[in-house]
């Protein structure tokens, strides 16, 4: 019965994203690879990301209403990290809204946003975070800041590269007793978080892509890394990792990389680590 279950789910959650995609022009990304993990097993990982970022959003120039000066948005948001064996497993779905502040000019009698000022944007999001094996469900609700300050003028080129934010995540973390075999590896879940009581962290993000930095090279460097302090048991969390990237298209929506990770990030927070190579194709 939950073999049938899980399929029905998934086929639910496969044409959704077919759905989204074809309806709107935002970027799908599917990723496959080979890696080795935490057990030192060789493995398969796949990634599936949908993510309309605040730079495709603000460089939507038609979005913006004359005299306004901010915008909300509205977007689902779905990250999926999984893959055989022990490979590092973290599932985040949800629905965020974007509210967008910014300076304006007068541009011949017309009130407009200034794109070379700072944009503040304050992202909302109310979602779930899971593994692949289903036996543990957060539910999350989600407050930010992120500037964006990619289109300044007088911000250095190298600075435009990164990304950065803030966050307070709360909720409630719920078992789900699937009776699955037992996780090892990159599987266990190593977080200090409780079945069935609260959820309460403060999470910062960075991120650099040398991608729009270098625009007529055909390699490049990702690196990231987030941190999360669980503020209810005094523990700290994070996750770091780093790509060394070839583009197979001139358009760079289609690259080899080679990676390594360490930690696994929400739920679980595995601190072990994970390398290997991959193929990732956005649409």
């Amino acid at each position: 019965m939950k073999i049938i279950y899980f399929k029905l789910l998934g086929l639910i959650f496969f044409s959704f994203l077919a759905f989204i995609t074809y309806a709107q022009e935002k970027p799908i990304e599917l990723s496959i690879g080979s890696i080795k993990t935490e057990l030192k097993n060789k493995a398969i990982d796949f990634g599936i990301k949908y993510v309309e970022s605040i730079d495709s959003l603000i460089s939507r120039k038609g979005i913006f209403l004359g005299g306004k000066k901010s915008l909300f948005q509205a977007s689902p948001e779905i990250n999926v990290q999984s893959g055989t064996d022990d490979a590092f497993s973290s599932i985040d779905v949800k629905l965020q809204g974007l509210f967008i502040f910014f300076k304006t000019k007068t541009v011949a009698g017309v009130i407009t946003p200034c794109s070379d000022c700072l944009f503040h944007t304050l992202p909302l999001a109310a979602g779930v975070e899971t593994n692949n094996s289903f036996n543990v469900i957060n539910g999350i609700l989600e407050v930010g800041y992120v500037p964006w300050y990619q289109s300044m003028q007088k911000v250095p080129k190298l600075i435009k590269s990164t990304k950065i934010g803030v966050f307070v995540q709360g909720g409630q973390k719920f078992d789900w007793n699937n009776g699955g075999n037992a996780p090892v590896g990159g599987e266990l879940d190593e977080s200090k978080e409780k079945i069935d009581e609260a959820i309460f962290r403060l999470k910062g993000t960075f991120s650099m892509d040398t991608k729009n930095l270098f625009p007529k090279s055909w390699v490049g460097l990702v690196g990231s890394t987030d941190g999360w302090y669980d503020i209810l048991n005094k523990e700290i969390y994070y996750t770091l990792s780093g790509k060394l990237r070839f583009y197979l298209s001139s358009n760079k929506k289609r690259f080899f990389d080679f990676k390594y990770q360490k930690g696994s990030g929400a739920p679980n927070f595995n601190q072990g680590d994970q390398y290997g190579m991959g193929l990732t194709v956005t649409f």
